[in-house]
């Protein structure tokens, strides 16, 4: 059960590692960090598995290599592998549905207030009268033939 959490925290170190790094750079290097994490538990796992190979076994502990490579590093990676693609294929549905019902950023929520006095907003009238050109309001008659 300890190899499980130390496999689970090497993760995580790497986890935000790559998150740190992204941080760090203009641009983001790491694009999926679910997987990149996975790089440095491969490497201590294979290290690891090194060790337990080349050296021999504590001899109060009665375990063959086989079952030390099996139980404190197999089983743990894998665990930690079949959670981080839980993870990412998890983070992905989110992703994906958290931009429905959202307004684009471009569109404006509330009406905005000039700034001050000298910012005005121009009517279809202030534009004819500063253009020159009659307005198509301008042409249009009320039922006693009038203009408007």
């Amino acid at each position: 059960m300890g190899a499980i959490f130390f496999y689970i925290f090497v993760y995580f170190i790497g986890y935000y590692a790559s998150n740190v790094l992204n941080l760090l750079t203009v641009r983001p290097l790491v694009t999926n960090r679910y997987m990149a994490a996975l790089v440095p538990v491969y490497g201590v796992a294979f290290g690891h598995a090194y060790m337990v190979v080349t050296r021999p076994l504590p001899a109060s502990a009665d375990i063959t290599v086989e079952y030390a490579l099996l139980v404190f590093i197999t089983l743990p990676v894998v665990v930690v592998t079949i959670g981080a693609i839980y993870f990412m294929w998890n983070s992905k549905g989110k992703d994906d549905h958290a931009d429905i019902g959202r307004k684009p950023a471009g569109i404006a929520t509330e009406a905005v207030a000039p700034d001050s006095v000298e910012q005005k907003v121009e009517t279809p009238v202030d534009a004819a009268a500063t253009t020159g050109k009659p307005d198509a309001t301008d042409t249009d008659k009320s039922k006693e033939g009038k203009n408007v």
